[in-house]
């Protein structure tokens, strides 16, 4: 899957995990873009999948509307028991997550196979849970 997502930004998926599909978001996240994005991680959220990988490695630019989109998937994804974590912010990106107190409510990882092992070890984490409660 590869979408425009608007003007400046791309939003294509990586083969990924059946726990977290790879959302790779690239170019700018800005108030034109913002709807569009937004539509299309939350369409991919309802594929059945338990949780989202958003890739920010090639996002380089992100302003309050981009801020507002990752509130509003983590608000619906845990209502349906699912999470999303963000992967290899550039420093700027990261700045801003972290000015804005973003890095207490995101997971953060330094690259892919570093999330897909995160929710590996989570989804076994739930299996042995599951498993001592039936």
């Amino acid at each position: 899957m590869f979408e425009n997502a608007g003007p400046g930004c791309s939003l294509f998926m990586s083969p990924g995990s059946e726990a977290a599909p790879i959302l790779n978001l690239v170019g700018e996240v800005d108030l034109s873009s913002a709807p569009r994005v937004y539509s299309l991680i939350w369409q991919s959220s309802k594929k059945g999948s338990r949780s989202l990988i958003l890739n920010l490695e090639k996002l380089d630019f992100m302003d309050s509307s981009g801020l507002q989109i990752l509130l509003r998937l983590r608000e619906k994804l845990r209502a349906k028991k699912q999470d999303i974590v963000l992967v290899a912010p550039k420093p700027q990106i990261k700045k801003i997550l972290k000015l804005t107190g973003f890095d207490q409510l995101f997971s953060f990882h330094e690259n892919i196979k570093d999330a897909q092992t995160f929710f590996e070890s989570a989804a076994i984490t739930e299996e042995a849970r599951n498993k001592k409660t039936s």
